[in-house]
């Protein structure tokens, strides 16, 4: 994995005393050192996320190195070079197996749901979102009671509720 994804291929002896792989290290502190260095100019990584600056530079990046793949200047483990898209799927590893929508696994689930809700113990289920909601209100750590509330049978919809209560939705800035 790492010979095709890093270029261990491109010198000889790539472990000789370590100069390569201190050297790869070394390029890499600086560009992460410089990346921090323009956040912390721009007002932090807040006002960053905030201005869509982030994003952008993930999106950039993301496009870029799909790029790369499609070209064959990046390889990626697990895809076979040289082959095209529907020989790829041809072959088991890469298969894909599609599955339609069901109505009746939907309206299944949502049954599953309604019981769910009728059978639990629903003052735990309310004591342990409210004890969630503290937490996230305060400085404490929220894991533990998320498993609690798991326990409980808590919904996702539920615990996320707790968090868009606390904190709100974040409004992604459009920038394209």
């Amino acid at each position: 994995m790492l010979m095709d994804e890093v270029g261990l291929r491109d010198t000889v002896d790539p472990l000789a005393g370590s100069y390569f792989i201190e050297t790869l290290t070394l390029e890499m502190e600086e560009k992460i050192l410089e990346e921090m260095k323009k956040v912390q100019e721009l007002g932090g990584m807040v006002q960053c996320i905030s201005s869509g600056l982030i994003q952008r530079k993930v999106s950039s990046q993301a496009y870029e190195y799909e790029k790369g793949l499609q070209s064959g200047e990046y390889k990626k483990v697990g895809l076979t070079p040289g082959k095209t898209d529907n020989e790829a799927e041809q072959t088991d590893a890469g298969a894909v197996e599609l599955h339609e929508y069901n109505e009746e696994w939907a309206k299944k689930s949502k049954a599953n749901l309604k019981e769910l809700r009728k059978t639990r113990n629903n003052k735990e289920v309310t004591d342990s979102l409210k004890a969630l909601e503290k937490a996230a209100s305060g400085d404490e750590n929220v894991m533990p009671c998320l498993v609690k509330c798991c326990h409980a049978y808590a919904t996702v919809g539920e615990m996320a509720g707790v968090f868009r209560q606390t904190f709100g939705e974040w409004d992604e800035p459009e920038f394209y």
